[in-house]
């Protein structure tokens, strides 16, 4: 059986998302529900629950309260933002490290985790007004290679090998070597998932920051933010080469002059809260 075939079927055995999630979805579909509904679903879970009130109470948020019951976080963060630190939670859990002694998935995320913060502030620079889906972006971008990470580490660790050797985009190995790139293989977990397209396009296309030719913000300030992590060295993404980024996209965004300079101390703040938050047990 070819790479791809194999590929595929081990994409279509992978783990559905957890039921808390599934039913945190249904109630926040239902136009009658209430905060209280959600915070009756979340309270069984205590370790999301304790997770979500240290995000509530982050510098990501910049909230001027002390945010301590999970019905105040609700309020004050909205569903979207809750179910999306949610959905993180238990992805995370799902690509626990497997013993493999090349690839830590924890440096893997640690990138990820970079990425969503970044992409996060990037969109505030922007003046984005609706930013609960920035942050979840970034932490799923690369999810096709915690996929590969935790199913073909041997064969990745030849594909991170093949690229450094030979000086190549680690999506330019992967197609080579697996016949399959990571966003390819990342859009088929999160078409799986049934997650929102604006996250499934995050995934597919960050790497151009452009959907189908044309600009999308969302994806647009990802790319940016990718390139921006790989070149702090937050985590690791595999890319030996820090990519260029995509001129259209720089253009379109036109951050004013020193912006992303001065936001790089609260970035780092960021980051180091959320990598607390979310990778500790």
């Amino acid at each position: 059986m070819n790479h791809i075939q194999n590929i595929i079927n081990k994409v279509n055995e992978f783990p559905t998302l957890p039921t808390i999630y599934i039913a945190l979805s249904e109630v926040m579909a239902n136009p009658r529900s209430t905060i209280n509904d959600a915070a009756d679903i979340l309270s069984k879970d205590q370790a999301a629950t304790a997770k979500i009130l240290k995000a509530a109470n982050s510098s990501l948020f910049g909230f001027r309260i002390n945010i301590d019951t999970i019905t105040k976080a609700i309020f004050y963060l909205g569903f979207d933002e809750v179910k999306n630190l949610v959905s993180t939670l238990k992805i995370i859990n799902l690509f626990n490290n497997n013993g493999n002694s090349h690839i830590s998935a924890i440096d893997l995320w640690k990138h990820s985790i970079a990425v969503g913060v970044i992409n996060r502030n990037l969109g505030a620079l922007m003046a984005i007004k609706n930013l609960e889906n920035y942050f979840i972006a970034g932490i799923l971008h690369d999810i096709g290679k915690l996929f590969f990470y935790k199913y073909y580490h041997d064969e990745y660790q030849k594909v991170i090998d093949y690229a450094i050797t030979n000086n190549l985009e680690i999506r330019q190995a992967e197609q080579l070597i697996l016949g399959i790139t990571h966003t390819i293989a990342g859009q088929m977990l999160a078409e799986k998932w049934k997650l929102p397209r604006l996250l499934v396009n995050a995934i597919s296309y960050h790497n151009t920051g452009m959907v189908n030719g044309r600009v999308d913000f969302l994806v647009a300030t990802l790319h940016i933010a990718n390139i921006i992590a790989t070149a702090l060295e937050f985590g690791v993404s595999f890319e030996e080469i820090i990519p260029q980024p995509n001129i259209l996209v720089w253009e379109k965004l036109n951050f004013p002059e020193g912006a992303i300079k001065n936001a790089i101390p609260k970035i780092i703040q960021d980051y180091n809260e959320y990598t607390e938050i979310l990778l500790s047990n």
